[in-house]
């Protein structure tokens, strides 16, 4: 007769589980949609691409036409125009383009206490040595493109790692699942151990010392039924945690348990790895963005010079529309325009920073090689290991299961005490925990496997 603990727990697994129709079934595609589609911390991620594609459009918007309004009042006091308030308005448009060249346009009006001021005044400014070229004036939208291909990296390496911790999760249920049972089936047997030594005791087929053995190995076999049970509860709230599920619904997994022993040579799974994997991309996307603001920063060395052209038409009356058609002045001119720090000390650290960028770039896209190759090679030794160990267990099932049956046939019929039952008992237990702990770990290395060689899922289009 069970115990009341026992009893309940039954019915805790039965209600966790649900009745059909009122749990939720999880295959691992239907698990993987959820994940990617609710996992909050998978969402935050997905920002980073929103980030980096409006850092495109604020750095693209340099080079649209800029409009920009102004005005002026106040009141002015002296001079030979006299006191009074004056007020007036403008509107500057300008355009700069790839090359370096801004063009600029300002229309303005003023209203001096006696008199109008009218003026056109129209700009060229083209950079002669720093600031010439579309490498210097693209580098940050550059910048911002090559951020948004690195958070597009990011956002597929989150959806990579957040797929394998789904799949990890389910199939930790699954072996919770599988303990679970198989504790409840030890601790069947061990109670019907149990109450057969008493049995036997009250007969004389039996000592006290085998009563109090049956009943620690009982009590010991409760015990782990009952923590099984809370490894069980404890890997469905991560579950669905992950899923971002309600933690009152029920849930039920529906997972493939084959495992397929890994054929592929090593050699051909770190060519795939070094094809496929995202790290690779990014690594030599870097060195090349290094490369780039090293240019940049090499051309920040040379003075500013620039070619200027300008010319400016006024207008000065005391009635506006007289002025629109005489005592109208024009000015043009031509010139350059130079700056320059003698020490330049900030150009020269900021070079050879850049120089250093370049060489660490170019070693990570080796010490970037080298931590796949050997990812790789672990995984597929560790696979092999698994492989061994479930054969291993197997074997040793088998060979547990005629164990226990000989040492119970031997108990029943008086020949020997329970300790070589409750011994192999112990044995199949063990067995059979251990095989399906190995099984659970070779189908979810697989995936692994598959991780690292960058075959896991498609890598995205980056544009």
């Amino acid at each position: 007769m069970k115990s009341f603990l026992l009893s309940m727990l039954i019915l805790t697994f039965s209600c966790c589980f649900g009745e059909e129709g009122e749990s939720l079934v999880l295959t691992l595609p239907e698990a993987i949609s959820r994940a990617l589609n609710d996992n909050r911390q998978y969402l935050e991620t997905g920002n980073v691409v929103t980030q980096a594609k409006y850092n495109i459009e604020l750095a693209d918007s340099d080079f649209n036409i800029q409009i920009s309004p102004n005005g002026r009042a106040g009141y002015v006091g002296g001079g030979k125009v006299g006191s009074g308030a004056s007020f007036g308005t403008g509107l500057e448009v300008s355009k700069k383009f790839t090359t370096g060249t801004e063009i600029s346009l300002a229309p303005s009006i003023l209203k001096f206490p006696h008199h109008y001021h009218t003026e056109m005044r129209a700009a060229l400014i083209q950079p002669l040595l720093r600031g010439l070229g579309k490498e210097f004036q693209l580098s940050q939208l550059l910048s911002s493109k090559f951020s948004l291909r690195s958070a597009y990296r990011t956002l597929y390496t989150a959806q990579v790692k957040l797929i394998l911790r789904t799949i990890q999760a389910l199939y930790e249920v699954v072996k919770a699942e599988q303990s679970y049972l198989l504790n409840l089936e030890s601790h069947e047997r061990i109670t019907r151990f149990f109450h057969a030594a008493k049995l036997k005791e009250k007969i004389g087929l039996a000592d006290a010392l085998d009563v109090y053995r049956a009943e620690i190995e009982w009590r010991i076999a409760e015990e782990t039924l009952t923590a099984s049970h809370e490894r069980l509860q404890e890997s469905q709230d991560i579950v669905r945690d992950i899923l971002a599920l309600p933690f009152d619904l029920p849930i039920q997994v529906d997972l493939p348990l084959q495992y397929t022993p890994q054929q592929i040579p090593l050699r051909e799974a770190v060519e795939l790895a070094m094809k496929h994997r995202i790290e690779i991309d990014q690594s030599e996307d870097q060195f090349q963005e290094n490369n780039r603001l090293s240019y940049v920063a090499k051309k920040n060395l040379l003075p500013e010079l620039n070619l200027v052209l300008n010319y400016t038409n006024c207008g000065i009356d005391e009635v506006f529309t007289e002025a629109c058609t005489r005592n109208r002045e024009s000015t043009w001119g031509i010139g350059f325009t130079t700056s320059s720090n003698f020490n330049g000390l900030a150009e020269q650290i900021s070079y050879q920073r850049s120089l250093m960028d370049v060489m660490s770039a170019k070693r990570e896209i080796e010490q970037t090689q080298t931590v796949i190759t050997l990812e790789v090679r672990k995984i597929l030794r560790q696979l092999e290991r698994i492989c061994q160990r479930i054969q291993l267990q197997k074997e040793q099932i088998h060979t547990a299961q005629g164990e226990l049956h000989l040492a119970q046939i031997k108990f029943d019929r008086g020949l020997a005490d329970n300790f070589n039952v409750i011994q192999a008992e112990k044995s199949l237990c063990s067995a059979q925990q251990a095989y399906w702990s190995a099984l659970v770990e070779h189908i979810v290395s697989e995936f692994h496997l598959l991780a690292s060689m960058g075959l896991l899922i498609d890598k995205p289009r980056i544009p």
